[in-house]
């Protein structure tokens, strides 16, 4: 079981200033969150960010972007010299966020991703990232999803476990594919029958492109998340052999 550090913890500040070169640290942030830390955290974002969390049509779904963007500010103001209302982001080729060079001065990466009521943040020096939260109780054609959007080998694989433990892995595998997906900074433009994953009860694993050669080296790893987020299911990767990886809660 991993540990969460809280920043009700003595060792919280102590891990949280020692981000090694072979380090990942993983954030977990609780969204649903009371209107008044909306209206505080609200002023954190960026001009673009607050132009596009009032393009969302539900308040729940704008909601839900400024506290996922008001965490990412906050945590971000830890591990750079500016203060979390005034950090700039640019964006690579296919849309994936990064802080503007003058802030990053130790090249502090990143990737941020939400679902239902929490956002899950990857933290490191150097090298690229993505993670990816699924919440697992939302109604979903997970099958169909599976069928589509998973290699034969994959589908194959999912489908011979038991039948009760299928919905459980089709969320990992679907996590560590998107995971995939984000740490190349291709996203979308990426097709997720393009590569293969591990699938599950195998830890979690990049086996390779079905197609393409790439001289990236990749590691991920599941996220086992604390008992009352159960419900969820999450995988970040990194373009390194990370050694090390500490997880916090920001309140």
């Amino acid at each position: 079981m991993s540990k969460w550090y809280t920043p009700g913890s003595l060792t919280y500040l102590n891990n949280l200033a020692m981000l090694n070169e072979n380090e990942v640290h993983i954030w977990l942030n609780y969204l649903n969150v009371h209107e008044a830390r909306i209206k505080h955290l609200y002023p954190l974002l960026s001009d673009v960010e607050r132009e596009r969390s009032e393009r969302f049509k539900f308040y729940k779904h704008r909601k839900a972007f400024i506290a996922s963007h008001g965490f990412l500010h906050s945590v971000l103001a830890y591990y750079i010299d500016c203060d979390a209302d005034e950090i700039e982001f640019t964006q690579g080729e296919f849309g994936k966020p990064s802080l503007i060079q003058q802030q990053n001065p130790h090249n502090i990466q990143f990737n941020l991703s939400h679902s239902n009521n929490i956002a899950m943040l990857a933290v490191c020096k150097q090298h690229s990232l993505g993670i990816d939260v699924e919440y697992a109780e939302r109604k979903t054609d997970w099958a169909g999803i599976s069928k589509r959007f998973f290699t034969k080998n994959e589908q194959q694989q999912l489908f011979s476990l038991k039948e009760d433990e299928q919905k459980k892995a089709f969320f990992q595998i679907w996590t560590r594919k998107e995971a995939h997906m984000k740490v190349t900074a291709k996203g979308l433009y990426l097709s997720p029958t393009e590569f293969e994953v591990s699938v599950p009860p195998a830890a979690a694993e990049f086996i390779g492109y079905s197609k393409n050669a790439d001289n990236h080296q990749y590691k991920m790893q599941d996220i086992v998340l604390p008992e009352m987020f159960k419900d969820y299911y999450s995988c970040f990767s990194a373009e390194f052999n990370f050694s090390s990886v500490t997880h916090f809660i920001q309140s």
